[in-house]
């Protein structure tokens, strides 16, 4: 499944500011990508399914939302971003969260428990990374609102021309 959306990364150690942003934008855009062909709903998938890594995904959204200049467009990206909170280490085969009709029931009771014990392991961790995630992508968009807000400097040339000292308080 994850080879289908591979993205390749370049050796970000010769990247201009520039190209390291406009990598960034691709690889959100390539997990949004990814997102919406998996339909990933409400399940809880292998981080292996993911495009690239989930830490480089992560930091892609965290620059893009830093530098992102929209207020909605940042809260946006933002939630996209929280997704990423769907992909845990070793889950294995998709959980779906959604209900479904009746499985046959497993084969031991030791299998039933393991199969409950994963989920309840991949829910914890999903719940977990949701709340990291969310204070990571609210410290990046209060880096853009500092950024992006109008600034309380004057010039420091009245309208008549002369100059004031103080006019850059």
């Amino acid at each position: 499944m994850a080879t289908s959306y591979e993205y390749p990364v370049r050796n970000a150690g010769h990247l201009s500011d520039s190209e390291i942003l406009a990598e960034a934008h691709e690889l959100v855009e390539a997990f949004i990508e990814f997102t919406r062909i998996e339909r990933i709903n409400n399940d809880i998938l292998d981080i292996r399914a993911l495009p690239a890594s989930k830490a480089s995904i992560e930091n892609a959204f965290r620059l893009v939302i830093a530098t992102e200049p929209r207020p909605l467009v940042r809260r946006r990206l933002a939630t996209a971003g929280l997704s990423l909170a769907r992909f845990q280490l070793n889950v294995g085969v998709r959980m779906s969260i959604t209900p479904a009709p009746q499985a046959p029931a497993p084969s031991s009771e030791s299998g039933a428990n393991s199969l409950f014990e994963r989920f309840d392991a991949a829910l914890a961790n999903m719940a977990q990374d949701t709340r990291r995630l969310q204070t990571i992508f609210s410290d990046a968009e209060a880096i853009a609102e500092r950024r992006f807000e109008p600034l309380n400097m004057r010039p420091p040339f009245r309208e008549d021309g002369t100059y004031t000292w103080y006019g850059h308080h």
